[in-house]
């Protein structure tokens, strides 16, 4: 995310925000919210470097303070990541403690990012929402969210909410699909699928995140393959298919791969529910037959969208499976 990026897609969040930090008059808290493809990590790191930009109202990406944020030296900014793991009332308590001091770099105020609120703690809300009700003089918050629904009402209330659109997909899936990535499972730099690129583009809108992903190890690989040979199967022989899916669960052991798997059958399940049968589509021939079984699709989307939302899959993968296979019969 850079300037350019953000006044060409957030006019009004650029504005708002750039608006604020003239006047001085930016909030304690601000909650980005949007679609799971939204770029809100990226936008609240952005906006979290903007704060203490000594140039412009936006990150000028040129200037000493965010040159060293761009370079990961940022002695006054701290990351609290949830979509990772839930967040616990010790995280909340160790930002609490090193937000106690003062800024270390003159002139700066103490800015911190909390990715995906909504999977924190009931303790942790508590903890968190007592540090916004008390926030120190030159502390900034920047929440996101993709299911503002979850949000604690009171954590909402004590925040600006900004709503964050996704960048468009097509063309992020056009440029991903444009240059190699290195990957985890390969020694050397290798073109994207149609099919991993067109489920990239759907779950995130930076390359930066997709190049974490694909280094970090090889979970969305292995994730996205079986969700492929799934598909591939349930498009001519729902029996095949339910074979091919329990198959998978036996052969996957890093509880990481099967949110992969099932990111990706939701994608394809959410294309199937509004026909999307576009050439861009690298699916449309596994939709197209399944079209005609969208009460089987959508209970079965509405078993997936559960068990995600409630961080199941790592627990009882064989059980979710099992929950899947008998929506779709």
């Amino acid at each position: 995310m850079d300037k350019k990026t953000l006044v060409e897609n957030e006019s009004k969040v650029a504005q708002l925000f750039s608006n604020s930090k003239k006047n001085n008059r930016l909030a304690n808290a601000y909650l980005l919210y949007g679609p799971r493809n939204a770029p809100l990590k990226e936008t609240a790191f952005f906006l979290a470097k903007s704060i203490n930009c000594e140039k412009d109202y936006l990150a000028c990406d040129d200037c000493p303070s965010c040159k060293r944020f761009n370079e990961g030296v940022r002695p006054d900014f701290i990351f609290i990541d949830g979509s990772l793991e839930t967040i616990q009332k010790e995280d909340v308590k160790d930002l609490e403690s090193k937000f106690s001091l003062s800024a270390l770099e003159k002139n700066h105020k103490l800015v911190y990012v909390i990715h995906q609120i909504e999977n924190i703690t009931d303790k942790a809300s508590n903890a968190l929402l007592k540090f916004l009700e008390e926030p120190k003089e030159g502390q900034i918050a920047f929440l996101t969210t993709n299911n503002l629904m979850k949000v604690l009402p009171t954590i909402r209330s004590r925040s600006i909410e900004v709503r964050i659109d996704p960048i468009d997909p097509d063309s992020f899936y056009k440029s991903l699909l444009a240059v190699p990535f290195e990957t985890a499972d390969s020694k050397k730099p290798r073109n994207l699928s149609d099919g991993e690129a067109y489920i990239l583009s759907r779950l995130f809108s930076d390359v930066e995140e997709v190049k974490r992903v694909l280094l970090e190890d090889d979970s969305f690989i292995v994730g996205y393959q079986s969700a492929e040979a799934f598909l591939n199967d349930l498009a001519t022989s729902f029996r095949t298919a339910s074979f091919t899916l329990l198959r998978q669960n036996s052969l996957i052991k890093d509880s990481k791969c099967y949110n992969w798997l099932y990111l990706t059958i939701d994608n394809v399940f959410a294309s199937i529910l509004v026909n999307d049968i576009s050439d861009i589509n690298p699916f449309k021939e596994i939709i197209r037959p399944l079209i005609k079984k969208k009460a089987n699709i959508e209970r079965g989307e509405a078993v997936i969208k559960k068990a995600l939302a409630m961080k199941q899959l790592n627990l009882s993968p064989t059980l979710i499976s099992a929950e899947l296979i008998t929506a779709l019969e």
